[in-house]
């Protein structure tokens, strides 16, 4: 028995130095797939970066070292989004928000969830970003977890910030502060919110309020850098000094701005990328275009690019106005016009695919939210205190089994009625926001041309633009602000319609008139020609002109006709077509908002809403008569306080 034990003994005194060397060998081969590493993403060689990546990940699992391994796999996701390759972004980090779920790692596992949350709000699927933020955030809720309620606050203030609420973008950075700040996070995470925080205030001008922030935040990256290393956090000390630099520039305090600038120098030189290049050359250019030094903010903007790497929207905008200041007119308008035509595309590109991906204006504040659970929650209290009463009730008297099935079938018929009726509300709601969202994004293009180009046009050196290009500018501004004018006559129509105003009847009119270019035939009594009626002409007409108009629409062969006969104390005017007419079971619904039983024609649904409220406030009526089957027959009536 001793004598095996010693073999065993002398088996392990001989493996040490070989798995000595196997460890060495491991650790050697670690550094350099590292060293690599760096080098590729620092150029921006996203390819080869996501290749090294995957062979240390696979050197890892071999070696058996989780930490190193979790390191790796967050890079991937890290690279992805710092790439802006949102599709492969969505893909992985819902892949390692698995593998660190597995292994217990709660803040990377929220940090990849956000960063999901984030790819799919950056390719535009606004609802499906919210519908993950508000599901970690209930997961980290109940694993009573502040990093995933963080990330959660983080993903909505960033949503907040993509459609410009911004007060409650900051508020929702801020709750997530606070969070983050109660763990005492010493893992990067709060950096992050920090510069969210810092960019939101400096889009509402809060320049000062961007100060305080950016100290805290450097404090914090000073107790950071102390547990991990300068390496580390360089490129977040580059953000934070960027953070600085802003608010000093919109504080006009120029010297200060450039005392910045050279401190995100400083750190950007000991872990050089080529994002944070850009990120600062983006600034130099904001604040050599404030000093009025035009020619070196286009230098500076020339000197952001690395290989691979194009032009964002904001610097777009600095080049273009430097150019103008500079008296290069017809560079400026280039880039005005490549901003437009990129705006415009991709509008068009999210209306037609997401367009059910963007009601959320009114339905991302936590608060409503909770409200509307508690709603939700104290129905179903009183819907089962009913049933607990009805079915004591049912035991104490002993009734029938026949009475029991009647009151359990009279209880499922209103819970369907109020079923279909909430239905009927959320679906008018959601018809509402989409409209208020898309004349929200319908407006924002035709104004940001018209600014580009008036300031062209303009300019000194508009003299140099040649003539037809004069013309294309003079056209587009014409057609923008017809598109803006249409767009608000729209949105008045639509306000008008809901008004609950009384209209006051001052107009005597003494009898129906017909405009020269609408053709239809009439047929007024003779004694409605004589009649002398006290109402509101102007809107009496534009009730009728409603009616006629979707007359005509819908009437495609036939003929249209209107007729007015004398009743008591009133004229009543019947407007009927030979067109398309409308199902008995629609009938119901044509008066209200948005409702279009043809969606082959234009319009927005309010016109037949808009001429019943007008009936309604002049003290009259409209209806549909439902026994006419050769198209459609309104009959509006208009009473007076004097007939004559």
């Amino acid at each position: 028995m001793n004598n095996y034990k010693h073999y065993i003994l002398l088996i392990v005194l001989a493996l040490i130095p070989v798995l000595s060397v196997y460890a060495d060998d491991l650790e050697q081969q670690r550094q350099q797939l590292i060293k690599r590493f760096h080098q590729y993403y620092a150029q921006m060689n996203l390819d080869s970066a996501l290749v090294i990546l995957d062979e240390q990940i696979a050197l890892e699992t071999n070696g058996g070292n989780i930490e190193n391994e979790g390191k790796a796999r967050w890079n991937k996701v890290a690279v992805l989004n710092n790439g802006a390759r949102y599709e492969e972004l969505v893909v992985e980090a819902e892949k390692q928000r698995e593998w660190f779920g597995k292994h217990e790692n709660w803040s990377r596992f929220y940090q990849c969830w956000q960063r999901m949350c984030s790819g799919h709000h950056d390719l535009g699927r606004m609802q499906t970003a919210l519908r993950e933020a508000e599901a970690m955030g209930n997961d980290a809720k109940s694993r009573n977890n502040n990093t995933g309620r963080a990330m959660a606050y983080k993903q909505i203030g960033v949503i907040y910030t993509d459609i410009r609420q911004l007060p409650q973008a900051e508020e929702s950075f801020r709750k997530a502060v606070e969070l983050l700040k109660e763990d005492n996070d010493m893992t990067g995470i709060l950096s992050g919110v920090y510069e969210g925080l810092s960019q939101t205030l400096d889009k509402q001008k809060k320049h000062k309020e961007q100060l305080v922030v950016a100290d805290e935040w450097l404090k914090h990256l000073d107790e950071l850098a102390k547990q991990t290393s300068l390496e580390v956090v360089s490129q977040t000390y580059v953000a934070c000094y960027l953070a600085y630099a802003n608010a000093y520039i919109g504080l006009q305090r120029y010297a200060d701005a450039e005392k910045a600038l050279e401190k995100a120098e400083e750190y950007y030189a000991i872990t050089k990328t080529a994002l944070t290049r850009y990120d600062i050359f983006e600034v130099r250019t904001l604040l050599a275009l404030k000093q009025g030094h035009y020619q070196q903010a286009i230098a500076y903007s020339d000197s952001a690019l690395s290989p691979g790497m194009n032009y964002g929207v904001l610097l777009q905008e600095y080049r273009a106005e430097a150019f103008l200041n500079a008296n290069q007119g017809v560079t400026s308008a280039e880039i005005y016009r490549k901003l437009y035509n990129d705006k415009d595309s991709v509008f068009t590109r999210e209306m037609r695919t997401q367009l059910d991906e963007l009601n959320t204006f009114f339905q991302l504040d936590e608060l409503q939210r909770s409200q509307r659970e508690a709603k939700v929650r104290y129905a179903m209290i009183i819907v089962g205190l009913i049933l607990i009463a009805l079915i004591i009730f049912i035991i104490v008297t002993r009734r029938s089994a026949r009475k029991l099935a009647e009151k359990n079938r009279e209880l499922a018929e209103n819970v369907s009625a109020l079923a279909l009726a909430n239905d009927k509300a959320e679906a008018s709601s959601r018809m509402k926001t989409e409209f208020i969202q898309n004349m929200s994004h319908e407006i924002r293009t035709p104004l940001n041309i018209l600014n580009g180009f008036t300031q062209v046009l303009t300019s000194n050196d508009a003299d140099q633009l040649l003539p037809a290009e004069k013309a294309d500018m003079r056209q587009r501004v014409a057609e923008n602000t017809e598109r803006i004018t249409g767009l608000i006559n729209k949105m008045l129509v639509l306000a008008e319609s809901n008004s609950q105003h009384v209209l006051e009847c001052n107009d005597q009119t003494a009898h129906a008139a017909s405009t020269a270019d609408v053709a239809f035939s009439t047929a007024i009594d003779d004694a409605v020609r004589n009649v002398i009626l006290k109402t509101n002409r102007d809107y009496a007409v534009r009730a009728l002109a409603q009616l006629l108009d979707n007359a005509f629409k819908f009437t495609k062969q036939g003929r249209v006709t209107l007729s007015a006969e004398q009743g008591d104390n009133c004229v009543r005017f019947v407007v009927e077509d030979t067109g398309i007419g409308i199902p008995k079971e629609e009938m119901s619904h044509v008066f209200e908002e948005f409702v279009q039983l043809d969606n082959y024609n234009e319009g927005m649904g309010i016109g037949l809403t808009m001429a019943r409220s007008i009936a309604n406030r002049l003290g009259g009526s409209l209806d549909i008569d439902s026994e006419y089957t050769d198209g459609a027959r309104f009959v509006f009536i208009i009473y007076g306080d004097k007939i004559g």
